[in-house]
């Protein structure tokens, strides 16, 4: 396993940097294992998906033309990105 100087682990919590330094398809496992379901939305032709894993979020972009997941970003934040703030709020974490 890839250790980096600015992610720190606590228990078996992954980092942000370690998630995003992973291949698309690891990323997507991950996703899918570890990762709570927040909310979808659409952008173009793209479903995209939320998802909260440890002390990050992520979206999932899925191109229903092709059937496949395009895009997996890790991303924090104090507050959800605007686009899903109509949706639902997440309490303090």
């Amino acid at each position: 396993m890839h250790t980096y100087g600015a992610c720190r682990r606590i228990a078996r919590m992954m980092c942000l940097l370690e998630f995003n330094a992973m291949p698309l398809k690891e990323r997507v496992a991950t996703v899918w294992r570890r990762g709570t379901f927040l909310d979808t939305r659409t952008a173009g032709n793209y479903g995209l998906a939320l998802y909260h894993i440890g002390s990050f979020f992520c979206e999932m972009w899925y191109d229903p033309a092709c059937n496949e997941i395009m895009f997996v970003q890790g991303f924090t934040s104090q507050a959800l990105p605007e686009q899903y703030l109509a949706t639902f709020e997440l309490p303090h974490l």
